[in-house]
């Protein structure tokens, strides 16, 4: 994954809501892929914004154009792509991932303590087929 091209803002923050929610914004370039993964802690509900991103999810592919969304549910796979320059809202429940991707998506966290930090944020990485 290369976080370069990924930029995150929290517009609202799970500290204020009591840990109930968190709404996460992402800007994502062109080309850039989440890989496979399993989160095991939260539901995320997924809103384009603009541009157009593709997201696998349990074996089942949807393209997402802006003003669309997508639940994912916890505990089933799912790798996301952006086909095009996108914004989504990534709404997480309950809260707590959101700390852990603003420090998983500073350029600067080396790849192995990215992995480790998703890790005990309850994301896990699935190989490759």
């Amino acid at each position: 994954m290369n976080v370069q091209r990924i930029k995150l803002v929290v517009p609202v923050a799970g500290w204020a809501t009591h840990g109930q929610y968190a709404l996460v914004e992402a800007a994502v370039e062109a080309g850039v892929e989440v890989p496979a993964h399993v989160g095991h802690r939260e539901d995320v509900v997924l809103y384009v914004l603009e541009g157009e991103v593709e997201v696998v999810a349990d074996r089942e592919r949807h393209r997402l154009k802006p003003g669309e969304t997508r639940s994912l549910d916890r505990g089933v796979p799912r790798r996301l792509k952006a086909i095009t320059r996108a914004r989504v809202l990534v709404l997480l429940a309950p809260a707590g991932l959101e700390e852990l991707l603003a420090i998983a998506a500073d350029p600067a966290t080396d790849p192995d303590d990215r992995a480790a930090l998703l890790a005990v944020g309850g994301v896990q990485a699935v190989p490759a087929a």
